[in-house]
Order: C-alpha cells, then sequence, then structure tokens
C-alpha cells in the first residue's frame, strides 16, 4: 500500500524543478526585502505596454496622443518604467510564468500543474517538455498582447502554460485504452488528430467546459477568488498553441525514443 502512494506522488524530475523554482521564487515575494521584490517582479512580469513602446514607440505615443486610454490606473508609472526598459524586456514573456500573485495563486497553478503536466512530461521527455512548457507561455502572452497592447497591468502566472498541458492532455487521454499512470503506459496511447478530436465525444466536452469556464472566469474573476481582473486570452492563447502543435512535439518525442532504441 505505501508503494503505490509513493508512486502516486512520484512527478517527473522536470515537474518538480519546474514546481521547485516556482516556491523558490514565491517564498522570496512573501519574505523577502519588499526593495528587491517589487524591483524583481516589476522587471521579471509581462506588461504588454512595455513591450508596446519598445517595439514601436511611435505608435504608442500616437495612440496616446488621440485619446487612447491606459488600462489601468498605474498606467502613467508604467509608461514612464517603459520610456527607460531595455532588451530584457523581451524574455518576460516567458519570465512571468513563474511569478504568481501569493500562495492560493501558485498553490491552484501547482495542483493543475502536477496533474496535467506530468502525463505530458513522461510522454515527451524533459528537454522537449521544457520547451513545450515554454511556448506555451509564450504563446499565452503574446496572445494578450494583441488584443491589450496598451495595458498597463503586469500578467504573472503559469496558467496560460498549464493551459497548454491540459490541451496536450486532450489530445491523447481520451484515446482508447490510454492511461495516464508513471509506469509509461501514456507513451503508448495514439495522439489523435485535430480532424479526428473533433468526433470524440468526451474530448468535444472538455473543450467546450473548459473554454466556457473561461471565458466565464475573464468576464466574472471574482468567481475565482479574484480581485483583479483574470487574463483569460493568455489561457486561451496557451491552450490553443498546445492543441495544435502537441502532435508535431509528440512526433519529436517518438522520434527520439525510436533513435535511442527505446521500446513501445
Amino acid at each position: 500500500m505505501a508503494s503505490s502512494e509513493e508512486r502516486i506522488i512520484n512527478l517527473p524530475g522536470v515537474i518538480t524543478s519546474l514546481l521547485g523554482a516556482m516556491v523558490a521564487i514565491e517564498c522570496f515575494a512573501a519574505a523577502g526585502p519588499r526593495g528587491l521584490v517589487y524591483p524583481f517582479f516589476d522587471a521579471f512580469a509581462f506588461v504588454p505596454l512595455r513591450l508596446s513602446f519598445l517595439l514601436d514607440p511611435q505608435s504608442v505615443l500616437g495612440a496616446l496622443n488621440h485619446g487612447a486610454s491606459l488600462d489601468t490606473t498605474s498606467g502613467q508609472e508604467q509608461l514612464a518604467a517603459a520610456l527607460n526598459a531595455g532588451a530584457a524586456v523581451y524574455i518576460t514573456p516567458l519570465t512571468y510564468a513563474f511569478l504568481h500573485g501569493g500562495w492560493t495563486h501558485l498553490a491552484i497553478n501547482g495542483l493543475t500543474f502536477a496533474a496535467f503536466g506530468a502525463p505530458v512530461a513522461r510522454r515527451l521527455g524533459a528537454a522537449l517538455f521544457l520547451l513545450f512548457f515554454a511556448c506555451c507561455a509564450v504563446a499565452g502572452a503574446m496572445a494578450h498582447f494583441a488584443l491589450h497592447p496598451l495595458d498597463a497591468a503586469p500578467v504573472v502566472g503559469a496558467s496560460a502554460a498549464i493551459s497548454g498541458t491540459m490541451a496536450a492532455v486532450v489530445r491523447f487521454a481520451f484515446s482508447p485504452g490510454a492511461r495516464l499512470g508513471e509506469d509509461g503506459t501514456d507513451r503508448k496511447a495514439q495522439t489523435t488528430s485535430l480532424r479526428r478530436l473533433g468526433q470524440n465525444r468526451q474530448a468535444v466536452i472538455f473543450l467546450v467546459v473548459w473554454f466556457a469556464a473561461n471565458a466565464l472566469l475573464g468576464a466574472f474573476p471574482e468567481a475565482a477568488g479574484s480581485s483583479e481582473a483574470i487574463a483569460w486570452q493568455a489561457h486561451m492563447g496557451g491552450f490553443l498553441f498546445g492543441l495544435v502543435t502537441f502532435g508535431a512535439f509528440d512526433y519529436q518525442a517518438r522520434r527520439w525514443g525510436a533513435e535511442s532504441g527505446e521500446s513501445g
């Protein structure tokens, strides 16, 4: 019985490492000196306005001059910060995924990540999973950026990347005989093509519920216990990227497995 319980909580090393990094950063945020914590979050959170200004400062200033309003009351401060922002802004579409808005935010994301990230990590392997996680995070940031280029509110959290892993699971979890256990049987389930996915009733129900739930959270963030707007567009971006591209990642993982002599 004890060994069975140990297997249940035995996460892949890449998942444990990513969660450990997020927990370490949250510990720093909670206990570190405010004079260090605030600049750290300010530097590594994703702020669409800063990226917009870095890419095309004249367009941003022109939009503001022609009556466009910044999305938060702190917009003027963020614009002032954008004036001095350097090339480090370009990495924030990834680094924001390791920052969270408190322990509750991290706990929810951590549990979801452990549940959905683990089977994907076992299927892809550590290196490809890290790349997949990073790409989903960036895709989420870019989706939010595309719709809110003048948003001065910092975006933090791994939700977009986690949404990508949830989409990846949809591509193989509903295949006949699929199992998501740590013994590796999850790697034997065939990846369902996007065309056939629409013919799988369970998968369609999951997709409808997921998109509806995220739309509702975007409209009513208080339902999730948040007093601030939820960047649901980032969730959508990460999810869609994961859904569309997982097949390519999975193909590469199987190819590497075959070249290394892996069976199954």
